[in-house]
């Protein structure tokens, strides 16, 4: 579970049933399990944090209790969610104003104490009407067919919904137990239900109002609630269309030629790309691409730390400056995405050895004493202690990534009097020949191509003078 909270967004409020019998039958009932795990999985993974209430308040009776569900043995094998659910609010003690959203959960139990209860249609209509959501899934919609809203309007009239069908009542064989049947009677109070096959996963969402079938909806109905509540953020600077707008033949060149072709090319794989693309990006401070770039690269496995330690490697090879242009956008991804410092490297890791990280160390070494010791011995001091003592042995990236990282900011800024350097490091770090074609390929899209064919020189003559 992420151990991060959404700021800005109150606590969604779980509502479970407190009935544990089926009317007359004498048959147990209660919350069905999956329906509130599997949401509050979603919710919390998120970052929204959530209260568990029952109409009776402490501890309600529970069915579907299957824990061959993994999310359901997972949640029942921890004793603060054990705690959380032996020990629920009571509904008619709740401060509505305190919750962002409200969920019902289902289970049969449901049926006898939800619909009728005044709690309910209060707590309901008061978050409601505050613009919260409303949400509930399977038979937890019962708690919606009696609710008023101020105007007197049935809150379900007129809108699109989703519950527990006739038909899966029918199948379960429960339509002569249950009180009254629930997709019924919601239609009756001028909802549009809409169902779909028996057992089919269904979520229906009307504005702030978001209604799932059956157990297999429940994930799904957490999902919309999420995203209403938390907004999916922009993940580029600009827009296709707004790309179209103003050249429809760069836009057209950017689907054809960049997204299909070259990210599809096999010379490189994926995240050697994010880190070449990133890496440019910082060296030329081109924060347009960095936002559509730091989700892309974050979405197909390059970790959180990867990024970070590119940033900070960046500031000594492109400037404090660009960094921190980075880390303004970065920021911002982090955030929306819950990254926190438990996923960033540590500002003090056990380091690489020389040997490991640097195994040029002595050319580097006389050529800082005798090239750059007797014009400034403080840029003498913080290469040797700070750029090549701590950054290039820091773990959190790869040797040979760190030497892409280099290998393609030099290339992008047109920097190429020290390429041959750099590139047999990377060299020595098993990046292919072929490869630093490709990244010369790569870079001529993102940093132009007369740095671009500036610098093929410098890696022709590299390899020439290199042997087989």
């Amino acid at each position: 579970m992420k151990q991060f909270l959404q700021k800005d967004v109150k606590p969604v409020l779980c509502v479970v049933t407190s009935n544990p019998i089926k009317g007359d039958s004498g048959q147990p009932t209660g919350f069905w399990l999956s329906e509130l795990t599997h949401p509050l999985a979603v919710l919390e993974d998120a970052g929204i944090a959530t209260e568990l209430a029952s109409i009776r308040g402490g501890q309600p009776p529970v069915d579907g209790f299957d824990l061959k569900d993994e999310v359901n043995a997972r949640f029942w094998a921890n004793p603060e969610f054990r705690g959380s659910i032996a020990n629920t609010l009571c509904l008619a003690d709740v401060d509505p104003s305190q919750y962002s959203a409200i969920f019902f959960a289902g289970g049969h139990g449901t049926m006898w104490d939800f619909a009728d209860n005044l709690a309910v249609q209060r707590v309901i209509r008061r978050i409601y009407e505050a613009g919260g959501v409303v949400s509930a899934v399977c038979h937890g919609p019962a708690a919606l067919v009696n609710v008023k809203l101020s105007d007197g309007s049935f809150l379900v009239s007129g809108k699109n919904v989703a519950s527990f069908t006739d038909q899966e009542e029918e199948e379960v064989q429960a339509t002569m137990i249950v009180p009254f049947l629930l997709a019924s009677t919601l239609n009756s109070r001028g909802a549009h239900h809409h169902a779909a096959p028996n057992w089919t996963a269904n979520v229906v969402i009307d504005g702030r109002l978001v209604t799932g079938q059956n157990p297999a909806s429940a994930k799904g109905v957490a999902e919309a609630v999420r995203d209403l509540l938390i907004p999916a953020p922009a993940r580029a600077a600009l827009t296709p269309d707004e790309v179209v707008s103003v050249s429809p033949v760069l836009a057209q060149y950017t689907k054809d030629q960049i997204i299909d072709d070259l990210w599809q090319r096999p010379g490189l794989s994926r995240k050697d790309r994010y880190i070449v693309t990133l890496s440019a990006l910082i060296a030329r401070s081109q924060t347009a691409g960095m936002l559509h770039y730091f989700n892309n690269a974050l979405d197909d496995g390059v970790t959180p730390a990867e990024i970070s330690e590119i940033v900070t490697h960046m500031a000594f090879y492109s400037g404090w400056p660009n960094a921190f242009s980075a880390v303004l956008i970065l920021k911002d991804v982090f955030a929306q995405r819950g990254i926190g410092g438990d996923l960033l490297p540590e500002v003090s890791p056990q380091l690489l050895s020389l040997e490991e990280a640097v195994p040029d160390e002595s050319i580097r070494v006389a050529f800082i004493g005798e090239n750059v010791g007797p014009v400034s011995a403080g840029l003498q001091h913080y290469t040797d202690d700070l750029l090549y003592h701590k950054v290039w042995l820091r773990p959190g990236l790869a040797s040979r990534d760190r030497n892409l990282v280099t290998v393609a900011a030099l290339i992008a800024t047109g920097q190429t009097a020290f390429l041959p350097f750099y590139l047999n490091r990377a060299v020595e770090k098993v990046v292919t020949r072929d490869q630093v074609g490709e990244i010369l390929t790569h870079l001529a899209f993102y940093s132009g191509w007369p740095s671009v064919i500036s610098a093929a020189g410098a890696v022709k003559a590299f390899f020439a003078g290199r042997p087989e």
